[in-house]
């Protein structure tokens, strides 16, 4: 999990500080790209493209962590769905 964690914060940190950058420099996020979108806007869209597929992309695999997880404690006994709650928890129902 911990790599998924550093892969999601460096993929989405990048972006991050050349749109910092790019808000400094006034004269280059308005530089026109194709008609009235302007390089400022490009990136901003481009940034948010990379933020919602790399949180697609952890939520995928951090469910996949937690599932292998659950698939692998014992299955004689029962989940709880309680983080931290012992089987004893339960068995008043």
């Amino acid at each position: 999990m911990r790599r998924a964690q550093r892969v999601f914060l460096a993929v989405n940190a990048m972006p991050l500080a050349v749109g910092i950058l790019l808000s400094c420099a006034a004269e280059a996020a308005a530089a026109p790209v194709y008609g009235r979108l302007t390089l400022g806007l490009v990136w901003g869209i481009l940034q948010l493209g990379v933020f919602v597929a790399s949180a697609w992309w952890y939520e995928v695999r951090s469910t996949r962590a937690c599932d292998r997880l659950e698939q692998s404690s014992d299955p004689g006994v029962p989940l709880t769905g309680a983080l931290g709650a012992s089987p004893a928890d339960a068995s008043w129902r």
